[in-house]
């Protein structure tokens, strides 16, 4: 079901009714608990004090105390479901956020991905605070994060099938039919803090034989030491103290000696109960919902297609909440003392990794996969109009260098402001011009992006986009380098050179240029961007090019002949300069800048 910002904000006012109710509940809890906890105490003292009634106030105490027990269980699942009600509501407010182009409540900005010298990271804004990373990412887990960036970065350049993004889409579009889902996975997932997961955790599967066979029988004959002082408890009491302090020590003993073999792989585990229960519970998430994508589908199962993952993650928790118990030292010297308590749950542990321990990793991927599909179908969830891209089906590569978008919008742009736009390349390079401030740059940008989100398998905010797949490489943020020693038309050169060597690689490409070689004189300018223009002359490439440089125009419109003009105008009134920012074609040699010098005060 498609949801409106109208359906978000009723969501989160029931979410708030819902958060309200349980913040009522709890507080009467915490009453119970304390009352029946006095009277628990009074009984306890009644018993003492009162010998006539001890039996009866004896009772009451007992019944008191298992009242309390339950109620602090109750109150446990309550006040457990509260906390995953504020965390249902913060994510859903961050949907609102999305809807709304509020970046201030999308805290994940991804910025530890950054790629500096990438072929279109830092122009295309693909991490950081206004990003596309911030605006879509919905996955929780590390592995989930890392991979969507992945994706981010390295989609145009993926060895996939057009009918393998197709497969993708339909994954994508699916989960974005049903964003309660969605967001009560998130929940789920932020509830475990799967983002500091510990790769350690992946090491398991190659430690099968840590906790050995001879390990294994010391463990069970030590256990039925206990035999000893209950015999002698029985047959000799005399003894039992001595029987029992013997095979305590000779358990701790034995604890000591033993731990050495298996102390590091317990470190793969620990403190990640509460991560292995949420990796248990998402998957169990994800299989009770009946998907018809085959994609997904095979996301959950194992290679027989029939063995749950749910079912060895659940195992795995179950032995991480018994390892979580060695956490507490007096506790585990108690354990270790009865029931050489370690040496359990290694042996738990190597029993679970023998068995599953090599499905670990791609339980990891898959889950990694789906979170990436999740984060690309936020696109459909958030943007009125969105559209599934198109991709050119063809005999020869060269013909992959095409785009076609009709009506496409940058999606981090202000909603209520931003004007859409359309625009057809086919093995052409199309020069775009026009004043400061008009569009050009952020229309190249918006051909980036809806690249970047065709080839995740996202939808796109578009009424069309059919594309090729293609290389996308861009210089639009040119910044000098002290630490590297170069100048800002250094800095250019050097991006501007690594596009003209990917166009020389023979592969279909899109590269996006804004206003070359501005460092330099306008004869070095015109004289530098005409040899790139020269060089990525090719049937495989398609580009972009803003410029002010109309001498430039002039010249590629005689020499080259797959050259295409476009550019923005603006209007001008008592009131200042305004703008439509749509596309014309056609060439303009109007400038803007001294009016905008006068309009701040530098002319008068």
């Amino acid at each position: 079901m498609k949801y409106s910002l109208e359906d978000f904000k009723k969501r989160n006012e029931q979410l708030g009714e819902e958060i309200k109710a349980l913040e009522n509940k709890n507080f009467k809890f915490s009453l119970f608990r304390l009352v029946v906890f006095l009277l628990l105490v009074a009984f306890v003292v009644l018993t003492i004090a009162v010998k006539s009634m001890m039996v009866i106030f004896l009772v009451l105490a007992c019944l008191s105390l298992v009242g309390f027990i339950l109620l602090c269980v109750v109150h446990y699942k309550s006040n457990s479901e509260l906390k995953f009600k504020r965390i249902l509501r913060d994510i859903n407010e961050e949907y609102i956020a999305r809807v709304e182009g509020d970046f201030s409540k999308l805290k994940d900005t991804g910025d530890e991905f950054i790629i500096p010298n990438h072929d279109y990271c830092i122009d295309l804004d693909v991490f950081g605070e206004e990003s596309l990373f911030s605006l879509l990412n919905v996955s929780e887990s590390a592995f989930g994060r890392k991979r969507f960036s992945e994706e981010l970065l390295n989609g145009h350049i993926n060895s996939r099938t057009n009918s393998e993004i197709s497969t993708i889409q339909d994954a994508v579009h699916e989960f974005s039919n049903d964003v309660d889902f969605l967001q009560e996975y998130q929940a789920i997932a932020r509830n475990g803090r799967l983002k500091s997961m510990p790769m350690a955790l992946l090491g398991l599967k190659d430690k099968k034989d840590f906790y050995s066979s001879k390990m294994r029988i010391v463990t069970r004959v030590l256990v039925c030491l206990w035999i000893i002082p209950v015999a002698a408890l029985l047959l000799a009491p005399k003894l039992f103290s001595t029987a029992l302090l013997g095979v305590l020590i000779l358990n701790l003993i034995a604890s000591f000696v033993m731990a050495p073999k298996y102390g590091e792989f317990f470190k793969a585990v620990e403190g990640i109960s509460r991560q292995c229960s949420a990796l248990y519970s998402l998957f169990e998430k994800l299989e009770s919902k009946e998907f018809k994508s085959d994609l997904i589908k095979s996301l959950l199962y194992g290679k027989d297609s029939k063995t749950k993952y749910s079912t060895g993650l659940k195992e795995l928790s179950k032995v991480c909440n018994k390892c979580a118990y060695r956490a507490q030292p007096l506790l585990a010297l108690v354990l270790n003392s009865v029931c050489l308590y370690d040496s359990i749950c290694a042996d738990k542990l190597n029993t679970w990794v023998k068995k599953y321990g090599q499905s670990l990793p791609t339980i990891i991927e898959n889950l990694s996969t789906i979170e990436t599909m999740m984060s690309a179908s936020v696109v459909e969830v958030v943007f009125e109009q969105s559209s599934r891209p198109e991709f050119v089906e063809v005999s020869n590569e060269n013909d992959n260098a095409y785009f076609l978008g009709e009506d496409i919008l940058h999606p981090l742009l202000n909603r209520k402001t931003a004007v859409s736009n359309s625009i057809e390349i086919d093995h052409k390079i199309a020069i775009i011009t026009g004043s400061n401030m008009s569009g050009k740059t952020t229309l190249i940008r918006t051909v980036g992006v809806m690249c970047i989100l065709s080839y995740l398998g996202s939808y796109v905010p578009a009424k069309k986009v059919s594309l090729g797949r293609m290389r996308i490489v861009s210089s639009m943020r040119i910044v000098d380098s002290i630490k590297e020693e170069m100048s800002t038309f250094r800095a250019e050169l050097v991006r501007i050179s690594n596009i003209v060597n990917a166009g020389r690689e023979n592969k279909p490409m899109l590269f996006l240029i804004d206003e070359i070689f501005r460092g330099t004189n306008s004869a070095d300018r015109t004289d530098g961007a005409m040899e790139v223009l020269r060089s990525l002359s090719r049937p495989m490439v398609i580009g972009f090019m803003t410029t002010h440089d109309y001498a430039l125009c002039d010249q590629a419109k005689e020499e080259l002949d797959n050259i295409c003009y476009y550019h923005f105008s603006e209007k001008y009134d008592d009131d200042g300069i305004s703008f439509d920012y749509k596309l014309k074609t056609g060439m303009t040699k109007i400038s803007n800048a001294k009016k905008l010098m006068k309009l701040v005060g530098i002319i008068i």
